[in-house]
């Protein structure tokens, strides 16, 4: 039971993330199966061609897994500070950055029924449900070159929740029994 809800936190925290990959593949599957027919390469070029596609759409779908990955370890951040200190702005402002930031941090709140404050919260930015792009990329396009973009996108560190919210025995914030884990 513990298993199938963190997979179904892991899908809410990133589900933007795995839709994206979701899309890659079902592109590369299709591009391969065309690639395969002969009438689009008649050099000997194919194989080259084949290889370069299969390659980025290997390395597509693994970014956005790695991103998600990093995504689910902001979720579990936010959940616990937001069960421990209650909602408070500055827990969520750090997470303000990008889409998937948002929605990591919009699935913890709402697994505590602090949902409507934080999409209050985040709407009072001004953050709509198209701005998909990090803020860092529209002002500043040249982060994308730069190591820790990526460390900090891809590789966030892996985050051990302090409270074990399975063995809570009263969800209600105002009787809250804290469990810390080892």
């Amino acid at each position: 039971m513990r298993v199938a809800r963190n997979l179904i936190s892991y899908v809410k925290a990133g589900y933007l993330l795995h839709l994206i990959t979701l899309i890659e593949i079902l592109v590369f599957g299709c591009l391969y199966y065309c690639l395969n027919m002969p009438v689009w390469f008649d050099t000997g070029d194919d194989l080259i061609w084949k290889s370069m596609a299969i390659g980025c759409f290997v390395v597509m779908p693994l970014f956005a897994q790695l991103d998600a990955r990093s995504r689910y370890q902001n979720y579990k951040l936010v959940k616990d500070h937001l069960y421990l200190y209650g909602f408070q702005t500055k827990i969520l402002k750090p997470f303000m950055k990008s889409r998937c930031q948002r929605d990591a941090a919009k699935a913890a709140a709402e697994e505590l029924g602090l949902c409507a404050e934080c999409n209050k919260y985040f709407q009072s930015y001004g953050y709509k449900w198209y701005h998909l792009l990090p803020d860092i990329l529209l002002k500043e396009p040249s982060i994308l070159f730069t190591k820790n973009f990526w460390v900090t996108t891809l590789f966030t560190k892996t985050y051990h929740q302090k409270i074990d919210f399975e063995k809570l025995k009263c969800p209600d914030r105002g009787k809250k029994k804290l469990l810390l884990t080892p």
